[in-house]
């Protein structure tokens, strides 16, 4: 009975095999591994050098070409983004933040929305699994009758034989987390019998009997038993850190969005103001083709406007594409992808530098990297099935015990349940069954792949681990990069600056307007110009879209954004 009560308890088998031990250490040595090899970088401030062109400069100098180019040279200079394609021109606008972006994409993004469902169906799922130790209410009845007929007369024996009976049962059974189960019943039932040699007599018994039902080797253990709990549990970690994966990088891509957007509508103005410059040096040349400028260079200037032209006609497409696709990430109510409105950045790409640690930004994306969390989980539902398989190698050895009460009499099914307190008899039946296969080799086939596929899992936790790090080392070289691009392009869009700003003294002077000092000259240092100021916007959206991936690369873009996942999962549930 001792054994009968420590199962009930659904304590462990004490034959379990487990290697938690080991496989803990696999993992931490997979982590220090990946830290000690940068354990020793400093904490590094980004740099780059300084330019001659600018360190030349004085500051009215530079306040002056700061005025006609760079970013800050069209603050109010209108946007055309030309016809919608409703024909119209007459265009609705929204200005929107960085901020208002990533809120409304966490809030109404559509793939968002689909995944956080799944956390919601696991939850579903972990619940059918907790209900198979449920208790259960159980009810039967039966009526019959059976008839017996001798068509050998013996003397002594009787010719013929019937017998009506009725039944009812009603109890409860429930399975436990030790493997077995546990039935407690009540029943009532009535036997009447007619021999033809014999005279009628009715019987009513009443029955009380617990049963237990309960394997000692294979099958059992809390454990084994519980399983499909802890792996429906499992599945529904790895579907919250699949959601937070998700929500990490459409965040990401709806500051490259952003960017991106604000990048298209600088390069809208920056190419709408080349072609007006254009189409006034154009107009210059033609005021002289009566006087020294020949039919030849006439039209390669007009050539100049139409290539410009169609610079522009590209570039208000790009505005428009890349609104659109800004939408499509919002998916705000307001903002459908459908309508023609045209969604406007108000923000402007910073250029401060900023500090990091390599080893600081590892031991972040180790600890915080999703896919990381999503690896250890498959660690554990390899390991608990490794347990379950470990066990399903042993012997079956199950154990029965039923103990029950019986009450008859034959004045009613009343007075039979009555007679359970003082007349009644007292049953038991204990059985024991045994089996092994011979060989067993299906289950020491199922461990040995349970085992393969525990070693895999922990491979590919130290493949995901090397990943993350090759991410942040990517993610850092790229923001080195990118900022150092900043004041290259800057400095390359204030040097053709200046020398556009010298070209049009040397004009103001009155200098000879010829075809060669226009053409071959002045709109060669107004392309030149353009090129440098949409190189140096490029690299400042880089370095801001740098910034994002290195946030993204360590799993801390959501901590950047301000958004709390945990409020986050709560409102997926509503």
């Amino acid at each position: 009975m001792a054994v009968l009560a420590v199962a009930l308890l659904g304590c462990q088998s004490p034959l379990e095999r487990t290697t938690e031990q080991q496989l803990r250490d696999e993992l931490i040595q997979s982590y220090r591994s990946q830290v000690a090899a940068v354990a020793a970088g400093p904490v590094i401030e980004l740099q780059r050098d300084n330019s001659d062109v600018i360190a030349n400069l004085s500051p009215e100098r530079r306040a002056e070409l700061e005025q006609m180019s760079g970013i800050g040279a069209y603050q109010d200079t209108p946007l055309d983004v030309g016809a919608n394609l409703l024909g119209s021109k007459d265009n609705q606008v929204v200005q929107i933040s960085l901020q208002q972006a990533i809120d409304l994409t966490v809030r109404y993004n559509l793939d968002l929305q689909v995944a956080r469902i799944n956390p919601a169906i696991d939850q579903a799922v972990i619940t059918q699994a907790l209900a198979a130790f449920d208790a259960t209410f159980f009810a039967t009845g039966d009526i019959g009758n059976i008839n017996v007929s001798n068509s050998f007369a013996f003397p002594g024996f009787p010719t013929s034989f019937e017998q009506d009976l009725w039944g009812l049962a009603t109890g409860i059974r429930k399975n436990l987390v030790s493997g077995g189960n546990v039935e407690f019943r009540v029943s009532g039932s009535r036997n009447d019998s007619n021999i033809s040699t014999f005279a009628s007599s009715s019987a009513y018994s009443a029955d009380v009997l617990f049963t237990l039902q309960q394997p000692l080797l294979r099958g059992f253990g809390a454990d084994v038993n519980r399983a499909e709990i802890v792996l429906a549990q499992n599945a529904r970690r790895s579907d919250m850190e699949q959601l937070r994966n998700n929500l990490i990088t459409i965040s990401a891509q709806t500051e490259a969005a952003y960017w991106n957007l604000l990048f298209t509508k600088q390069q809208l103005l920056i190419q709408t103001r080349l072609l007006a410059r254009t189409i006034e040096d154009r107009d210059r040349l033609q005021q002289r083709a009566d006087f020294d400028v020949n039919p030849v260079r006439l039209t390669e200037a007009n050539s100049f406007v139409e290539l410009r032209r169609a610079d522009v006609i590209r570039a208000r497409q790009a505005v428009r594409d890349a609104s659109d696709q800004l939408k499509q990430l919002i998916n705000a109510p307001e903002l459908p992808v459908a309508d023609e409105t045209i969604l406007i950045p108000t923000d402007v790409p910073v250029d401060q530098p900023i500090e990091f640690s390599l080893l600081d930004a590892v031991t972040t994306a180790l600890q915080h990297r999703p896919e990381l969390q999503i690896a250890l989980l498959s660690i554990k539902d390899t390991s608990v099935r490794l347990r379950v398989a470990d066990n399903a190698r042993l012997p079956l050895l199950n154990l029965s015990a039923s103990v029950g009460v019986s009450g008859i009499d034959s004045g009613g099914v009343g007075n039979a349940f009555s007679q359970l307190g003082s007349d009644s008899l007292l049953n038991y039946l204990l059985t024991a069954d045994f089996e092994v296969p011979i060989g067993n080799r299906a289950a020491e086939a199922l461990f040995t792949q349970r085992q393969l596929e525990r070693r895999q899992a922990v491979a590919d936790y130290q493949r995901q681990a090397q990943l993350v790090v090759l991410d942040v080392k990517t993610a850092l070289r790229e923001l080195l990069t990118a900022y150092e691009l900043i004041g290259a392009t800057r400095a390359a869009r204030l040097a053709a600056a200046d020398n556009l700003r010298a070209i049009e003294e040397q004009e103001a002077a009155g200098v000879a307007l010829t075809p060669e000092f226009l053409l071959d000259l002045k709109l060669n240092t107004q392309q030149r110009l353009a090129d440098a100021e949409t190189q140096e916007i490029q690299a400042l959206t880089d370095y801001n879209n740098s910034i994002s991936t290195l946030f993204q690369a360590t799993g801390t873009l959501l901590q950047r954004n301000g958004i709390e996942f945990a409020d986050y999962e709560v409102e997926g549930r509503r």
